[in-house]
């Protein structure tokens, strides 16, 4: 029900939502995020097995931090 020229508005805020929340859970849980923008998103989309209709905006990594 989002009009089209309003969809990608819509995605980037959702990420941007849903990056945060992983950032706070890595942080309750000792671990590690940083957010990556300068990936391989077709395969990335290849490995999720995403549709055509489906794109990568964002990849995020999770891990433990440099000690």
């Amino acid at each position: 029900m989002v009009p089209a020229e309003q969809r990608s508005l819509y995605a980037a805020a959702s990420a941007g939502a849903i990056a945060q929340n992983v950032y706070l859970f890595a942080a309750s849980a000792g671990l590690a995020a940083v957010i990556r923008a300068w990936i391989d998103r077709a395969a990335i989309a290849d490995a999720l097995g995403l549709d055509p209709d489906q794109q990568v905006l964002l990849s995020q990594t999770v891990g433990w931090p440099k000690r």
